[in-house]
């Protein structure tokens, strides 16, 4: 085999796997990608010298996950803390973090019930409506009076 072809293609490989870093890993319902105009973290962020995108953007005047979902919280939820879960967190699932995720600025990160890490912005879990089909729907806006779409 030849050395120098086989380690362009672990490069190239390893290029690959990094370029979704921050993107899609977060909840397994994120879809595609944002549009290359995401926000980076608040403070340039670093994580083993890459930059680190934000989990989420303002787009059209509410919070959007990569993909375009638009992202909820909960009059419900105590500072720190998810109190969706069970029946709950599958009509609301919440936008989990991968492991390993930092945050800074206002997004942060919240530990579950289950060990699993959340996103939060401002200290407010995220979630997402399982009623939303399509990127930009806000379906689940104001269900109940206490689930509201994340605005600026």
């Amino acid at each position: 085999m030849n050395p120098p072809l086989i380690l362009a293609a672990v490069a190239l490989s390893l290029l690959a796997g990094c370029a979704g870093y921050g993107h899609r890993a977060h909840h397994p319902q994120g879809g595609m990608p944002m549009p290359q105009d995401d926000t980076m973290m608040q403070g340039g962020g670093m994580h083993g010298g890459m930059m680190m995108m934000a989990p989420a953007r303002f787009h059209g005047g509410m919070l959007m996950a990569h993909g375009g979902r638009t992202l909820y919280r909960f009059d419900r939820d105590q500072a720190g803390s998810s109190a969706c879960n069970g029946d709950c967190a599958m009509k609301w699932p919440p936008y989990l973090a991968p492991a390993g995720a930092s945050a800074s600025g206002d997004f942060g990160l919240v530990q579950r019930s289950d060990g699993s890490q959340q996103w939060t912005h401002r200290g407010r879990p995220l979630y997402f409506w399982s009623g939303d089909q399509s990127p930009g729907d806000t379906l689940g806006d104001n269900i109940g009076g206490v689930w509201h779409v994340v605005r600026p």
